[in-house]
């Protein structure tokens, strides 16, 4: 009985040995069918400068942090004050090969989009999607240089394995259209089919190893590229639908916060907002008039509100925020318009903000009892912070904004209301010795 037992044990020790070593040698040749790894860049929305400086800085450190090719993924309708020859510059001079694929289903590559898939040593593109045209490359603005204009200024000599004439690429074509006229190599939906076709291709002195036909598997694992935090923010804020409804945000936050005592979320989300919104309006070809139009649109807003009733400024402000929206961008190409669903949205917004949200807080705010019990002046509060000569302070438990003629009052000192101004608190100092001498 104890004879079968070790018998057993034995077996199953031998079992598990076999496994282990089974597993370490499955682990050992996959690592061997592992091939250099293959970088994977998206090039999404608009191509502004801080994607392209992001762009022409992975091309250029590709080949030393061991990549063996770098594919950039496109779907842009073009590029805003990006300079064209510096972009395909690094793409000709990049060591390793750069591969064009436009993607995913129902992508664009137009502009300067167009111009890179003329540039790389190989194009394929997604079911759906589409080529061209390559003209405007500037979307700020549309009827500047030409195409052979640009062309007569770049080096064809620096041009990809097998530059295409971008001079061709004068409307959108299709996979079919592409094909036919040997702009692109094939049609690619994935990026697995990508990878597959691409293996064995030779470029120069490079020959890709992408996939394994004994395995039928992938052999060159892909990077995913991206930009840092801020980047991708400022690459996102440069929108103009984003850029236009952060502006009203901005707004809504900062008239808020003027409407309620302290600086609290409103107020630091506008200034937030604001910040976005400045940034984006300044990397778009902005119309500041439009931009002024706005303002002045929510102004409107702001005098039916003190009237108390929704009327002509109501009417001339949605006009107003409407048609700076509209004409926010105008001049640059139909890429950069803003939306009409976003002006509409943003017009429905600016009135029920004012309509509910700002007629409640003033509502809230005005709602004083009259009697002098019950009357901030003449009470003692505390300064919430320094009063130099503005600053916030804490009476009856309500926090409010303040004012003093005094030289300044440090914040955790009492002050005394003297008067009130609107919603502001005129305050100064308050010393014990006072009352008691008036009592």
């Amino acid at each position: 009985m104890k004879s079968s037992t070790r018998l057993i044990a034995l077996l199953l020790l031998m079992l598990l040995i076999l496994g282990i070593l089974w597993g370490a040698l499955s682990s050992a040749r996959a690592q061997g069918n592992q091939g250099d790894p293959v970088d994977l860049i998206q090039i999404k929305n608009l191509l502004d400068p801080v994607q392209a400086g992001y762009l022409i800085d992975r091309l250029g450190t590709a080949s030393s942090d061991g990549a063996q090719a770098v594919i950039l993924e496109i779907d842009t309708p073009g590029a805003i004050d990006v300079d064209l020859e510096e972009i395909l510059s690094a793409v000709a001079n990049a060591e390793v090969p750069v591969i064009c694929w436009i993607a995913p289903r129902g992508a664009s590559a137009a502009g300067i989009g167009a111009f890179l898939a003329t540039y790389c040593a190989a194009t394929y593109m997604a079911a759906d999607s589409t080529l061209g045209p390559a003209a405007p490359i500037n979307l700020a603005v549309p009827d500047g240089a030409t195409n052979e204009e640009i062309l007569s200024r770049l080096d064809a000599a620096k041009r990809g394995v097998r530059p295409r004439d971008s001079e061709t690429v004068e409307r959108a074509f299709t996979v079919t259209e592409a094909a036919a006229d040997e702009l692109i190599e094939g049609e690619a939906s994935t990026l697995d089919a990508l990878l597959q076709q691409l293996d064995g291709q030779q470029f120069d002195d490079a020959v890709l190893e992408t996939f394994d036909e004994d395995t039928g598997s992938l052999s060159a694992p892909v990077r995913f590229q991206g930009m840092g935090i801020v980047d991708r923010l400022l690459h996102t804020v440069a929108n103009p639908n984003l850029v236009f409804l952060l502006l009203l945000a901005a707004l809504f936050g900062l008239i808020f916060e003027l409407y309620n005592p302290g600086i609290g979320l409103a107020g630091t989300l506008g200034a937030a907002a604001l910040v976005l919104a400045l940034y984006g309006l300044n990397a778009l070809p902005t119309n500041w008039l439009a931009v002024l139009l706005v303002v002045v649109g929510v102004c409107g807003f702001l005098l039916d509100l003190q009237i108390g009733a929704l009327g002509v400024f109501t009417i001339t402000g949605g006009l107003a925020v409407g048609g700076g929206g509209a004409l926010l961008f105008r001049g640059a190409a139909s890429e950069l318009l803003v939306d009409p669903w976003a002006i509409v949205a943003a017009v429905l917004a600016t009135i029920l903000f004012f309509v509910s949200v700002m007629t409640a807080a003033l509502r809230v705010r005005l709602r004083r009892p009259v009697t002098d019990a019950d009357s901030p002046v003449g009470t003692v509060g505390v300064a919430k912070t320094d009063i130099a000569p503005e600053g916030t302070v804490v009476t009856k438990g309500a926090l409010w904004r303040a004012r003093t003629m005094e030289m300044g009052i440090e914040a955790g000192s009492k002050v005394k209301i003297m008067a009130t101004e609107g919603l502001v608190l005129l305050v100064e100092p308050w010393h014990e010795h006072e009352d008691a001498e008036q009592s």
